[in-house]
């Protein structure tokens, strides 16, 4: 029997139980598409990620902190001067310090009320973030509404503000862009209000940032330090370099600080780029990890086409044995029920390529439609070659090896015993 006929022979088969065929495919047509895809959704969430942390993975921070050792030196803060002498390392860009605290703020003569983490409930304190003109730059953050203050405001010191969303709309309403120019009450001093920031997430939303000077001397007064900053970002000149620059940065500071002992240092210089090197591992675990979940599914699918040719085999036991009889060989019956184990199997993985194109195409075209906020702002499925292909082959080599014992049932029954089977 040529194979053209094995193939017939078995089209026909499947055509004469059509729904007991298309419930068995079921299970390979779902298992198929979740795993094209789970896994352009994964790289897509992935790719996302990447995109997003790219511009800071050049970062650190240093921030102060106490010796942790008993009885050691007194710890000294950070300080312009320390600022002054990391700014001349060869490795950085970019340097931008902030000096941070809370104070009650009000909107003009506006009293503030009780805090509340409702939209419309106003703040008793807000966190104020003294900083350079180029913080949101080294932050990658923008403004929603207004602008943020510019080198010559940051000279001088100005008393203008930029504020984040939910203090914005606690003290002067829903609109943005209705804080514009308005007035701030912070410690007793009147602040301009420039710009409004969108959302970050509830501890950056209950912010104002202002000029360094402005925060020094208008919010937190003299006794603050006058020189201290509360951190320092470094921005490398490249990814490559951030190594270099840390070990240069924690070298000047333990000579800055006469820090003989590591134990004794009274900074940390956090190595942003490691964090998220992490992070990034952990997405790429999860990435490879939730495809493999929805393989699942197409075990699942196959067992399905394990128990319907188990089926097929005992309701053709009599069919088997009176081909048998009139000299068909047992590689014949091997081939047929194998070859209609994988035809099921194959329709099953092109039905399911087919659904799980068609829906990351379906997503692709409304993607556009719906925001896009964080992470998540450049989003996109990726649909790649692979995954379909490898969806595909595994479709059909569960419908082999699904097929196989079934087949081989077949293949061993006698022709007397076959053709007594009622």
């Amino acid at each position: 029997m040529s194979p053209r006929d094995v193939l017939a022979i078995a089209l026909r088969a499947l055509q004469s139980h059509k729904m007991r065929s298309s419930l068995t495919m079921l299970g390979l047509v779902i298992g198929v598409a979740a795993v094209i895809l789970l896994t352009a959704f994964g790289d897509g969430v992935g790719d996302s990620v990447n995109a997003a942390i790219a511009p800071v993975a050049n970062s650190t921070t240093i921030v102060p902190k106490l010796s942790p050792i008993p009885g050691g030196p007194s710890a000294k803060p950070l300080t312009d001067a320390d600022e002054q002498a990391i700014a001349q390392l060869p490795g950085v860009s970019q340097l931008v310090p902030t000096v941070t605290g809370a104070t009650v703020g009000a909107a003009g003569q506006k009293a503030v009320a009780v805090t509340a983490s409702t939209p419309d409930a106003n703040f008793t304190s807000a966190s104020v973030i003294g900083t350079t003109y180029n913080f949101l730059a080294a932050n990658q953050k923008t403004v929603a509404v207004g602008s943020f203050f510019d080198q010559a405001q940051d000279r001088a010191g100005a008393k203008v503000a930029v504020l984040g969303p939910l203090i914005a709309q606690a003290l002067y309403g829903p609109d943005p862009s209705a804080a514009l120019n308005k007035t701030l009450r912070l410690n007793h001093v009147l602040f301009t209000v420039i710009g409004v920031m969108p959302s970050y997430g509830k501890a950056g939303d209950n912010v104002v940032v202002m000029p360094m000077g402005a925060a020094r001397s208008g919010v937190f007064g003299y006794g603050y330090g006058g020189d201290e900053v509360s951190s320092i970002v470094v921005k490398s000149t490249s990814t490559g370099a951030v190594k270099q620059v840390e070990a240069e940065i924690t070298q000047l500071m333990d000579q800055r600080h006469n820090i003989t002992d590591p134990r004794y240092e009274d900074f940390q210089v956090q190595d942003l780029g490691s964090r998220l090197t992490t992070f990034t591992q952990l997405i790429q675990l999860i990435t490879n990890f939730v495809p493999a979940i929805a393989a699942i599914s197409l075990l699942v699918g196959g067992i399905g086409v394990l128990n319907i040719m188990l089926v097929s085999v005992t309701d053709r036991t009599r069919e088997i044995g009176t081909r048998k009889a009139v000299g068909a060989s047992d590689s014949a019956i091997l081939s047929q029920f194998v070859l209609e184990a994988v035809t099921l199997a194959g329709f099953g993985g092109m039905i399911g390529v087919g659904f799980g194109v068609g829906l990351i195409m379906l997503t692709k075209a409304l993607l556009p439609l719906l925001p896009k906020t964080g992470f998540l702002s450049s989003f996109d499925p990726v649909l790649a070659v692979a995954p379909i292909a490898v969806a595909f082959v595994i479709s059909l080599a569960i419908g082999l090896i699904a097929g196989g014992y079934p087949a081989w049932r077949a293949a061993r029954l006698e022709p007397i015993e076959a053709l007594r089977y009622e």
